[in-house]
């Protein structure tokens, strides 16, 4: 498998992500309201796309112990984090880890009941193609929660976009509609979206849940 150069970014980054600070402010929130969405589902299998360190990965594990869960990132900095987590623990691995382009899943057709992705959107380069491969994973009926910064306008995107490329990874913000649009278009029915809360200075963002046809 092919790993873009993009990744080192966020292999530096991981020596920095479970943070408590960072987590509590930043991610958990996010991880929280995720959580909240699919409590009560029986899935039999789960990935979290985007994983990262293994923070929400965990705690779907604990969700549905019954279920398998698969945590799939670029980074593998992110994944060996991820995967010190429960051996420093002295605990047997609770999830299946594997490193992956979105756009690329090495998992089977309809396998997946439920795809959670939770700030990583914003930074694939193909998002639509990401959705298409989201789509061939994910079972008929089966569901689909992206939490992702979102612009309010396409002016607001293109100027973050342009910015953000200045410093070398260029952030593709996508507003609330266009994200429907988008996830309508790779042939899924939005069924809610709304802004998560947060505290600090990072931008809400964006959760959009989804059914696939």
């Amino acid at each position: 498998m092919s790993i873009s150069a993009d990744s080192i970014m966020f292999d530096l980054w991981s020596a920095s992500y479970d943070r408590p600070g960072l987590q509590q402010t930043t991610y958990r929130p996010v991880h929280d309201a995720i959580l909240e969405r699919i409590s009560g589902l029986d899935p039999a299998v789960v990935v979290d796309l985007g994983c990262g360190t293994g923070q929400l990965t965990r705690r779907l594990v604990d969700a549905f112990p019954s279920a398998t869960i698969v945590g799939a990132d670029l980074s593998a900095g992110m994944l060996e984090r991820a995967l010190a987590a429960e051996t420093d623990a002295g605990q047997p691995l609770v999830a299946n880890y594997t490193r992956a382009n979105a756009e690329r899943l090495p998992l089977a057709e309809a396998s997946a009941d439920i795809v959670v992705c939770t700030e990583s959107f914003h930074w694939y380069d193909d998002q639509p193609a990401a959705l298409a491969g989201l789509h061939r994973i994910i079972r008929p009926g089966g569901r689909l929660l992206i939490a992702s910064v979102a612009a309010l306008t396409g002016l607001g995107e293109d100027a973050l976009r342009q910015t953000s490329s200045l410093a070398g990874r260029p952030i593709r913000a996508v507003p609330k509609r266009k994200m429907k649009r988008m996830i309508e278009d790779a042939g899924f029915e939005v069924t809610d979206q709304g802004r998560i809360l947060r505290l600090g200075f990072v931008p809400w963002p964006v959760l959009t849940e989804a059914v696939r046809h």
